[in-house]
């Protein structure tokens, strides 16, 4: 069985088997949704297949798979990177959430064309109470690298759960000002933006109770810190968005801090993906996360 499909083959596994679901990115081997989702579609006796789906980023390349797609029957799909965006402006309608951050990580197929929402705001919220105890209502925040697909939306996520204060750190561009811009009217407490080269990004991380690494320093080994560890302080919250460990998060630990990576995130964003899809009743969380922490 491949790793993933990709538009040139998949309408012959399609011919086979009921494919429904899948996710899309690029790259994507490596993603861990098939092991959860398709638990839960097992689980509650769906007899469909969810997959990983490969899409070129040539002009084009995903816009003609998501078409394909519809054209096969699919009904749902996760995105990943780094097609979220892309998502976005394909979709016919959107949650507010997707219309705020400007990214969607979950499509659904209505007879009007794809519709999609973002899960990965309410997935990070619900993995910081599940792991901390803590609402964002009651956190000062910063985001390290806010101006990602990922970053994005638990910056606004952050917004619309009226987060105490929130500081949103990226590289110096212009999506940075705009994101400042969109936000700001929807938010009554305080929201700055600084660069990871900026003065003010130090007593940020100093004064905030939970740090989150949206950055891709940590995907690979022997990536930097994104930011020194001697600015941390013990009895932060310092979350890392990648699923597996990494310096930002032993870095944390030794310094006295809540840490935790990215796995409550996926699960949940999945399960939020899956009630999408499917309804609210009995949704299969204990399965899916079974299958997570076993993938």
């Amino acid at each position: 069985m491949p790793a993933f499909y990709t538009a040139t083959n998949i309408a012959e596994l399609c011919a086979r088997e009921s494919v429904k679901y899948g996710v899309i990115g690029n790259p994507i081997a490596h993603s861990k949704s098939p092991q959860f989702q398709q638990a839960a579609l097992d689980a509650d006796g769906h007899p469909h297949r969810y997959v990983r789906l490969l899409a070129g980023t040539e002009e084009g390349d995903f816009e003609q798979l998501l078409t394909l797609l519809a054209q096969l029957g699919f009904a749902g799909v996760n995105v990943t990177v780094p097609f979220k965006k892309k998502a976005k402006k394909l979709a016919v309608c959107c949650c507010e959430l997707t219309k705020l951050c400007g990214a969607a990580n979950t499509l659904k197929r209505c007879d009007d064309g794809w519709h999609a929402i973002n899960t990965d705001g309410p997935g990070f919220e619900r993995a910081i109470l599940e792991h901390s105890g803590r609402k964002l209502s009651e956190l000062q925040v910063v985001i390290l690298g806010a101006c990602g697909g990922a970053g994005s939306a638990l910056a606004a996520q952050c917004v619309l759960s009226k987060c105490r204060s929130l500081t949103l750190v990226n590289r110096p561009r212009p999506e940075l000002e705009a994101m400042v811009a969109k936000l700001a009217p929807l938010y009554s407490g305080k929201l700055n933006s600084c660069h990871f080269d900026t003065p003010e990004l130090q007593q940020a991380v100093a004064q905030a109770d939970l740090v989150v690494n949206a950055t891709s320093l940590g995907l690979r080994e022997g990536d930097s810190l994104p930011l020194p560890a001697e600015w941390l302080q013990a009895g932060q919250i310092v979350y890392d968005i990648v699923t597996h460990d990494t310096p930002l998060r032993q870095a944390a630990a030794t310094r006295g801090c809540i840490t935790d990576n990215g796995v409550g995130m996926l699960l949940w964003q999945g399960v939020f993906a899956y009630e999408y899809w499917h309804g609210s009743n009995h949704l299969p969380i204990e399965q899916m996360r079974q299958a997570l922490l076993q993938a």
